[in-house]
């Protein structure tokens, strides 16, 4: 306890420490608690710790990481005789140690330093006899400055600690300093010290794996919350956004988001906090600017919070990654004199000792030169600036220069410089454009950083980020240079960590709204990043100008062919099968808003009586919206049938642009799906040969020579809704995704937004990261979903939508006892109708959502309106709805609790072919014939995508049908992907249907009930499935036949997947004998190759009984 008569001898707190031993327990806890009342002196308290110093005759080998661990140095090696002092006191190079093989090597205990996140279990091992000792920190929560603070281990000694407060890494930044009579009360732990041994002759390393899997009893670790692309989210005192990593009195809770942005943070002290964050691949910090009130007990749900990152034009050129660290950068090797072997090709190099000495030798004279386009910052980029040292032995600052080439510049525009620091140790940097004498830098920091992270091998400390403004009068058309001047030269671990650096196009300027005279017939929006041109009233977009092109769009087309919404539609009265297309026309211009930041316009064209034949009867409202600071522009359209208006069918509606031939040549869709494409002028005799559908191509003679002999087919490049953004069509389920409306139906659907975004780089660069970015832009849309900005009243705002959230499990009793996490389901919401009917559905809205491994959903932002919940759960048959309509309000929130999906099912499984997930990519995929390839899909995942595997089929089985023999075949290799026709020898075009055989055994047979086939289907066109048993004629009418289904044209359009059917055939005992068994599958459609069936599973079950479960 303190008093005053304690002042100036011991620091002015109350001071409580605490030992606990439990039970059983391999080891005891130690815990502080540290108050400071409000009527006593100020002081500063740079660190406190607990330190434990073991006998170095016993514990030799030190483990802080899985791959930070090794033999250690001796006290004794660091005396004089035994080791050379080197820059600073820590730091030994060892010259004649007792253990001969750690001569030469530098020992320095900063090397051994970890981030608070990973600091959780660290210690020593005793080899003889086996024993370990382990300092365990279960939480982080009493710890200074967040996940990313640095802090001590073990080290030499041998010494291990358990560090609470320090300013390592941060400087005076991190020492909390209490003044004015402020009162504090901090505990500090508890922490475990884990004792572990192994019998004499076991391998002590183990003692390693054991302590960690101490940890995990110790504290919950949601593993929910580890993924390598999550933000760090964290609850801190209040203060403004970023204050989090300097603050050190009190307590803070950290988590992971997982990869969909889901946090959850547990167990905190009551208390005010704010929640902070910052994501991976962003520069900047997230505040949520409400306080935050923790009570015992309380549970706060957040709902959805969006970050929007500083952002003001779109990206010139970047060098690193935003990640708050310089890991990414150039680490040399160390001086062969100067090694730590832990280290050597370790992803820690930047932990060797004396790399600062490494620039000057790098760069003796000149200071590094980063080209953008042409440098790699992975080589070219020193992982720190810092002082170059001169021949005397004295120190220099020194200049970096970023050379970089701009095609236009608006002189009078203001553009934005990004510096993203990961470290600073008493350095400056200074900021200048294409003069680097100019006396007055466009920007400084002044002096900033006690980080020390150069000294002590650290790769970050504190974040810095600086936002420039740069004139436009700076810079010039052409090569440009941007000089980073570190001038602090007083000692060699001055410098800067760079994170990240990124060059903006100018800051925009206000949207503008241009509309020509009548005779010009044209409207112009313009937010000086990108110039849209619409035809007037039209409103078809007939130029895009961006990045000093003209027209991104392809000016040999027709202006009606370049950028337009469409549709496909017909008459249900006229008896014509055939859809109209239809380039939808608007017939006047409504400016709807008209500012600064925003300008949104409207081409409508209204339909009457007189139209009727003509056109689809609809009123149509296409709208374009752009930005200011936009790099591309927003469109969406409102259709309206009024119900004394004459029914139509819709079979199709977009929005299509025709973009340059002669300048966009390579296509991405996905990851693994991108690629250089031929021109249009190749898919025309004689440069193409057509093939079975107009779509597909043979590529003879292409302008670009490497794509001979390939095929070219739209249908090879589709992609499920879930991963693109489409409007509506038939294609891969044919008509029942035809929407009918009939006369006197009222109906208004809004189609979009849809964002149509435009980037670019340097010559030079990496054309991928065009990809990379645009997917960043599709994170920043969805995060912005629904948008607050069209000004229609048919688009709600997120404050006008409802939510609905619960948790599915499944019901299996054949398979578990107890409930079934529906892990990875997919729950939605759709108008009600009867279970399943949500994929037939297409007139209406739907939202749907993908449970987590748990089985908790939740679905955000849906319209007002009823709904039925529907579900299916990749692992089990059939579908679930929940009965009970929902009612959707404005700002309404459901919560279902937990719900419980029974998949079909009388009886246990006998045998199963397949995996129930809607999908028949488990089966058999052949290779194409070499004839008739697309190389993109060689070794690819999606090989079903190649042209003509439909003819496989009969060279595989040229005479006899498929028969899979359940216990001996493997459905991977021996179940034909799908059940087509075959075609006839010596025939053009006449096919014949397949029957396929499952032939199996049964010990026994159950005369009490009937067996139960499950068949499910992935696709099915224009085709047929007839189900005989133990009865191979054809002639004798089928236990059950599906009658004639389907529509797909899977198989032609290189799908894999349609439509899902499930049927649920009852098999009467007198059909099965003991013994040898046969099913047969009969497909006897046969007018088109491209009939047939896709299957996504089948089973058959025994009849019920008591079951076992299997798990």
């Amino acid at each position: 306890m303190w008093d005053p008569s304690l002042e100036g001898k011991f620091v002015p707190l109350n001071i409580d420490k605490r030992f606990i031993l439990l039970r059983g327990s391999s080891g005891f806890y130690s815990y502080g608690i540290y108050e400071h009342l409000k009527d006593w002196p100020d002081f500063d308290i740079g660190e406190t710790r607990i330190t434990f110093k073991l006998r170095k005759d016993k514990f030799q080998y030190m483990a802080i990481a899985d791959n930070r661990q090794r033999y250690m140095p001796l006290p004794d090696d660091r005396l004089p005789g035994r080791c050379q002092s080197l820059a600073y006191p820590e730091a030994a190079l060892l010259v004649n140690p007792k253990l001969r093989e750690l001569a030469g090597e530098v020992d320095d205990k900063y090397q051994y330093s970890c981030e608070n996140k990973d600091n959780q279990v660290h210690g020593w091992i005793c080899t003889n006899p086996p024993i370990g000792f382990w300092q365990i920190t279960p939480s982080d929560e009493f710890r200074s400055g967040g996940p990313h603070k640095q802090n001590l281990t073990s080290h030499v000694g041998p010494t291990t600690l358990a560090m609470f407060l320090s300013a390592h890494y941060a400087g005076q930044d991190l020492v909390p300093k209490f003044r004015g009579g402020e009162p504090w009360k901090k505990v500090f732990g508890p922490v475990f010290i884990y004792l572990n041994s192994a019998p004499i002759g076991d391998d002590p390393f183990w003692l390693w794996e054991d302590a960690k899997i101490q940890l995990t009893y110790l504290w919950y670790i949601n593993e929910d919350c580890i993924s390598g692309r999550g933000a760090f989210v964290g609850l801190a005192p209040p203060g403004e956004a970023g204050s989090w990593q300097r603050e050190c009195k009190d307590y803070q809770f950290w988590t992971r988001a997982d990869e969909d942005g889901y946090f959850t943070i547990k167990n905190v002290c009551t208390g005010d906090y704010n929640l902070y964050a910052w994501v991976p691949g962003f520069v900047g910090d997230y505040r949520y600017d409400i306080p935050i009130t923790i009570n015992p007990g309380s549970c706060i749900e957040t709902g959805n919070l969006v970050y929007e990152p500083a952002r003001d034009g779109p990206t010139l050129w970047e060098i690193g990654i935003p990640d708050r660290s310089a890991a990414e950068f150039y680490v040399p090797d160390p001086d062969p004199k100067h090694i730590n072997k832990l280290f050597v090709n370790h992803p820690d190099r930047f932990r060797q000792y004396g790399l600062w000495d490494r620039y000057t030798q790098l760069y003796p004279n000149d200071d590094l030169v980063y080209t953008v386009g042409v440098s790699d910052y992975t080589k070219d980029w020193f992982f720190a600036q810092i002082p170059r040292k001169k021949d005397d032995n004295t120190l220099e600052g020194t200049t970096w220069k970023i050379n970089f080439k701009l095609n236009n510049v608006v002189r009078n525009g203001t553009y934005k410089l990004r510096v993203a620091v990961a470290s600073a140790t008493l350095a400056e940097i200074q900021v200048r454009f294409n003069d680097p004498k100019t006396r007055r830098p466009l920007f400084t920091t002044g002096l900033i950083g006690r980080d020390n992270s150069v000294a002590r091998h650290g790769i970050h400390g504190l974040y810095w980020l600086y936002n420039i403004d740069v004139p436009g009068a700076q810079l010039v058309e052409g090569d440009n240079t941007l000089f980073l001047t570190q001038p602090r030269n007083t000692s060699p671990f001055q410098g800067i960590m760079y994170d990240y650096i990124r060059g903006r196009n100018m800051s925009p300027l206000g949207v503008k709204l241009y509309i020509e005279d009548d005779h010009v017939l044209q409207v112009m929006m313009d937010n000086g990043i990108v110039q849209i041109t619409l035809s007037n009233p039209d409103g078809i977009v007939t130029g895009i100008r961006y990045n000093g092109i003209d027209n991104l769009l392809e000016v040999r087309n027709e202006e009606s062919n370049r950028g337009y919404w469409d549709m496909v539609w017909n008459s249900p009265t006229t008896g014509i099968t055939t859809g109209i297309f239809d380039v939808i026309k608007g017939t006047s211009l409504i400016v709807i808003v008209e500012n600064e930041e925003q300008v949104e316009i409207s081409f409508t064209r209204t339909w009457d009586s007189s139209m009727q034949g003509k056109f689809a009867p609809l009123n149509i409202d296409k709208r374009f919206i752009l930005l200011r600071g936009s790099s591309g522009f927003y469109t969406y359209a409102i259709y309206e049938h009024s119900k004394e208006w004459p029914g139509f069918n819709l079979g199709e509606t977009r929005v299509a642009f025709k973009l340059r031939k002669d300048k966009f040549h390579y296509m991405a869709v996905a990851d693994k799906r991108q690629r250089s494409m031929p021109l249009p002028d190749d898919r025309l005799p004689p440069r193409g040969q057509a093939l079975a559908y107009p779509e597909a191509v043979l590529l003879l003679n292409p302008i670009e020579p490497e794509l001979k002999g390939e095929v070219d087919d739209k249908y090879q490049y589709s992609c499920e809704n879930k991963d693109i953004k489409v409007f509506l069509s038939a294609h891969y389920t044919g008509d029942d995704l035809v929407p009918k409306y009939d006369e006197g139906e009222q109906w208004k659907k809004v189609f979009g937004p849809v964002f149509i975004y435009v980037n670019s780089l340097f010559d030079g660069n990496d054309r991928l990261q065009l990809w990379e970015d645009a997917k960043i832009q599709l994170m920043i849309e969805e995060q912005s979903w629904p948008y607050s900005f069209p000004a229609s009243e048919d688009y709600p705002k997120s404050e006008q939508r409802g939510y609905v959230s619960g948790r599915l499990l499944v019901k299996d009793r054949y398979i578990n006892s107890d409930y079934i996490s529906a892990n990875g389901a997919y729950v939605g919401l759709a108008p009600p109708g009867e279970v399943g009917s949500w994929q037939r559905e297409c007139k209406d809205y739907q939202f749907w959502s993908r449970a987590d491994e748990n089985g908790y959903f939740s679905i955000d932002y849906v319209r007002e309106g009823d709904y039925n919940l529907y579900a299916w759960v990749p692992g089990f048959i059939g579908d679930y709805r929940y009965d009970i309509v929902l009612t959707i309000t404005s700002g309404s929130y459901v919560e279902m609790g937990d719900l419980v999906y029974e998949p079909p099912r009388n009886g246990p499984t006998l045998w199963e072919i397949g995996i129930p997930d809607r999908s028949a990519a488990e089966f058999y995929v052949p290779e194409p014939n070499p004839n008739f390839v697309n190389k993109l899909y060689v070794n690819h995942p999606d090989k079903f995508r190649q042209y003509g595997l439909w003819e496989r089929y009969a060279e595989l089985y040229p005479d006899n049908d498929l028969v899979y023999s359940v216990g001996e075949s493997d459905y991977t290799k021996d179940w034909f992907f799908a059940q087509v026709t075959r075609k006839k020898e010596g025939t053009k075009a006449s096919y014949q249907g397949t029957t396929w055989q499952i032939q199996f055994k049964l010990d026994e047979v159950d005369k009490s009930t009937n067996y139960t086939l499950r068949i499910a289907l992935a696709s099915a066109t224009f085709s047929e499935l007839q189900v005989r048993v133990n009865d191979p004629k054809v002639g004798n009418a089928p236990l059950f036949t599906s009658g004639l289904i389907g529509r797909d044209n899977s198989i032609a359009r290189h799908g894999i997947h349609g439509l899902y059917w499930l049927y649920n055939v009852s098999v009467p005992t007198t059909r099965l004998v003991q013994g040898d068994n046969t099913i047969f599958l009969t497909q006897p459609r046969s007018t088109s190759p491209f009939q047939g069936i896709m299957y996504d599973y089948i089973r058959l079950e025994g009849p019920p009984s008591s079951p076992s479960p299997t798990s």
